[in-house]
């Protein structure tokens, strides 16, 4: 056994290593975006002396807590932000293989289904991003907290419930309406407690129904008593998640995240009058929309993607839930096989669909495997119901609090619910196992001969989803090796294409020139796409955020400048490929200024504000 385990060990040893092989030589090259740099542009405002709601306006700036950190080390070793994005990615690179090798530890018992239980989460994981982020992040901890969950249920010792709770605070940092997931473990409590009184009803009422009568001898009743005791006896093993000890230890764990994220506020910068002040414009400032976009409206558009995604074949999936509720015979080989087999045309069919209409909604490409390893759990006959209650379904459950959060639709929801496929190799495993005949005797029919042959569906389905996501759409793009390197910004080392390389020298002459025109304190607005300005140019941002999408929005901008008068733009920057035909309509119903036409965009000196 032991010699088994040490093979295991190195098998997995050379997996882990060619897969970070293959981060490291993509960590120079995957394309920068405007996302990446958006997360380092709050730490970096911290860092400079500006405070969280008072001078940043997006929803996502309180994950800042888990970027001020690395940036803060990095702005102090070096100085400035030149390289900032590569020490970046390789941060969150050591921490995303440090999780992977702690699924493969976790689940070691199960050998090579833990290797790949951990390969899926390695390589799927980063979403092309390489990036410390709310979404990765919460990502993180999510999963971390699930195997917390595990470990209370075999273990129960009192440092797994509060290191469960100091995770589910992390998560709630990353996504504030997570929060609401406690109030359901409350009532989940609640009811865990009423359980008794529950179940005894649900007997006597099938007492009634089966005997047909109205009224029961005591002897009947005593019965039925002892029936109610006896009903569930299953649930006893989750009691150890739903009593006054564990709410005490893992509120003991929230309680400390909240103390440390209070304390980094207040420390930052952060005031109580702030928020009081500024609530409204941070459910306004950032393209979430929450306040305008319903739950009614976004579940239209996310049913319109998803009908796109399914090359308008919605009804396949719905169909197939509905056979399988009803198919009494599901667990045999044969069904199990059939089953199967459609969902593998159903995953292509739904592959094919992304690529072709949803293209940054390709992150739903989680679904189609989450869906496999439902089905997998389902068609199992002996269920593995603690990975399932444990991982699988708290996965479902934040994947909806995202969903109901975020604005990236069925992309927010996919890939949190990606970690659920650790789980779904591990239901795959036991399926594999049960649809193994271990004597030609275990077959039960001629028909189910071939069944062992279709047992691949399951490895050949998750084994694509890694090479689907670590070739075609993890990585993307292969630079050749003429390919430009930046040599100096935030994004100094990476690889870039020809027309990004062009562009990116030009806004760093552009951007110098302003340096030496302007003075340390005075403030610069950016209009572009291209965040990573704010950190080259080392001003103080003119802006309630960087994230915008090619211009800042008017309204919210004379907002910001109402309520932070010290922030009124000394310059302008207007990026444009061709300057003289630069739009400066948006930034002239607010500003009087000279115009200056740079290389790369256009200048505009403010001499006065019309607000």
């Amino acid at each position: 056994m032991i010699k088994k385990l040490k093979n295991i060990d190195f098998l997995f040893t050379i997996m882990i290593l060619a897969v970070l092989s293959l981060h490291i030589y993509f960590l120079f090259a995957v394309p920068f975006s405007d996302d990446e740099s958006h997360y380092a542009t709050v730490a970096f405002r911290l860092i400079n002396g500006e405070s969280l709601v008072q001078h940043e306006w997006h929803l996502t700036q309180f994950a800042s807590l888990f970027t001020y950190l690395p940036v803060k080390i990095w702005i102090s070793l070096k100085g400035s932000a030149d390289g900032l994005f590569i020490f970046l990615r390789c941060v969150y690179l050591t921490i995303h293989t440090s999780i992977a090798v702690l699924i493969y530890r976790f689940f070691r018992e199960y050998g090579k289904w833990a290797i790949l239980a951990s390969m899926m989460f390695y390589v799927q994981m980063t979403y092309r991003i390489q990036a410390i982020s709310y979404q990765s992040m919460f990502v993180l901890f999510l999963l971390l907290l699930t195997l917390c969950l595990l470990s209370i249920y075999k273990k129960k010792a009192s440092k797994h419930y509060v290191f469960a709770g100091l995770c589910f605070g992390c998560c709630c940092v990353c996504n504030p309406l997570f929060c609401l997931a406690f109030a359901l473990y409350l009532a989940a409590c609640a009811l865990w407690t009423k359980r008794d009184t529950i179940t005894k009803r649900i007997v006597e009422r099938k007492a009634l129904r089966d005997n047909k009568e109205k009224k029961l001898t005591k002897k009947q009743k005593r019965q039925m008593k002892q029936q109610s005791l006896t009903a569930f006896p299953e649930l006893e093993n989750y009691s150890c998640f739903f009593n006054k000890t564990a709410i005490l230890k893992i509120t003991c764990g929230i309680i400390i995240i909240a103390v440390i994220a209070a304390s980094f506020f207040f420390l930052t910068g952060g005031t109580i009058d702030s928020i009081f002040d500024n609530a409204e414009n941070l459910l306004n400032s950032s393209e979430y929309t929450i306040t305008d976009d319903s739950a009614s409206s976004k579940l239209i558009r996310t049913l319109q993607y998803f009908n796109l995604a399914n090359l308008y074949m919605p009804w396949i999936l719905p169909v197939l839930f509905i056979v399988l509720f009803f198919d009494k015979k599901r667990k045999t080989n044969l069904h199990r096989v059939a089953y199967l087999s459609v969902l593998s045309v159903w995953t292509i069919v739904f592959i094919i669909g992304v690529m072709m209409h949803l293209e940054i909604y390709v992150c739903a490409i989680s679904l189609p495997f989450s869906v496999i390893s439902l089905v997998c759990y389902i068609l199992t006959e002996k269920k593995n119901k603690t990975l399932f209650y444990c991982m699988y379904l708290p996965c479902l459950i934040a994947a909806l609090f995202q969903y109901l959060a975020a604005n990236t639709l069925l992309g927010a929801f996919g890939i949190v619910l990606a970690i659920s496929n650790v789980a779904g190799v591990l239901f795959a495993k036991d399926l594999w196992k049960e649809m193994r005949p271990e004597t030609e005797n275990d077959i039960e029919t001629i028909n189910e001969k071939k069944a062992p042959a279709f047992r691949g569906i399951i490895i050949i389905a998750f084994c694509l989803q890694i090479l689907f996501y670590g070739i075609f759409y993890q990585y993307g793009q292969v630079y050749g090796k003429n390919t430009p390197r930046a040599t100096t910004g935030p994004y100094r080392g990476l690889y870039m294409s020809e027309v990004q390389y062009d562009k990116y020298n030009k806004s760093i002459s552009d951007i110098n020139l302003i340096k030496e025109r302007s003075q340390e304190k005075d403030p610069v607005l950016f209009v572009s796409y291209n965040n990573w300005m704010y950190l080259y140019m080392e001003r103080p941002f003119a802006v309630y955020t960087t994230w915008y999408r090619g211009a800042p929005e008017i309204d919210l901008l004379i907002a910001y400048y109402k309520e932070n008068s010290s922030k009124i733009p000394k310059y302008i920057y207007v990026e444009s490929s061709d300057p003289s035909k630069a739009n400066l309509l948006p930034i002239s119903e607010i500003f009087e200024f000279e115009k200056e036409e740079l290389s790369n965009g256009m200048l505009l000196t403010v001499t006065n504000t019309k607000f």
